[in-house]
């Protein structure tokens, strides 16, 4: 298990647990990153930030975001 910080590129990812509390965690559920959702990583910024494809759209994350998300290959 991993962050979606340090998750591969293009690689099929299945969200396992979300750490953030309150309104975040409130976003991040509508946008459909919420546990057992299949996203991958698109792009990466220099800022740490990450585009991530999750139920047909792109959104785009911050660093912050992305250490509170844990995934896992899909299908492992």
């Amino acid at each position: 298990m991993t962050t979606l910080a340090q998750a591969p590129l293009h690689t099929p990812l299945t969200v396992v647990a979300d750490t953030r509390d309150g309104v975040v965690g409130r976003r991040l559920a509508m946008l459909g990153i919420r546990r057992g959702a299949t996203l991958s990583v698109v792009s990466t910024s220099s800022g740490g930030g990450r585009v991530v494809s999750v139920a047909g759209s792109r959104i785009a994350l911050g660093r912050d975001a992305l250490t509170a998300v844990s995934v896992e290959e899909a299908g492992a």
